[in-house]
């Protein structure tokens, strides 16, 4: 995974993460297998983006080690699909660091992804894809 944010005093300005989804593993190589084949096709859809497309405005300078709830908005892509997201994110400052944590509900079929189910294993017809990111200040 890769990213960047950038930010002011009072803004966040612009982010960017984008995922390598060949390099997403679970405990089992079958079901890694299913992932990587059928389910998201990650030879023809290696990567996943969040960029965020409206500033976060800040109501004043977050005091350090404080947590700041905001709601970011941006655009998700999966499985080579782009759809507009509001991400509710806390974001805490901790030394030279700031992790910030969010999820996002994704239905499989607004982004072209085939139901995951099969075999003995059965799912909805959604997800969620859940973040914890650490930037670190340049």
């Amino acid at each position: 995974m890769t990213g960047q944010l950038s930010a002011t005093a009072t803004q966040v300005t612009s982010t960017s993460v984008t995922v390598d989804m060949t390099k997403v593993t679970s405990d089992s190589g079958q079901r890694d297998g299913q992932f990587q084949g059928r389910i998201m096709d990650t030879a023809q859809f290696p990567t996943a983006k969040f960029t965020l497309t409206t500033p976060i405005d800040l109501a004043t300078t977050p005091k350090p080690g404080s947590t700041v709830t905001e709601t970011a908005a941006g655009s998700l892509v999966l499985h080579g699909t782009t759809h507009s997201v509001e991400v509710p994110i806390s974001a805490l400052e901790s030394g030279n660091t700031i992790q910030v944590t969010g999820s996002i509900p994704v239905a499989f079929s607004d982004y072209n992804i085939d139901n995951p189910s099969g075999g003995p294993a059965s799912v909805g017809s959604s997800g969620t894809v859940e973040f914890l990111l650490t930037f670190h200040h340049a």
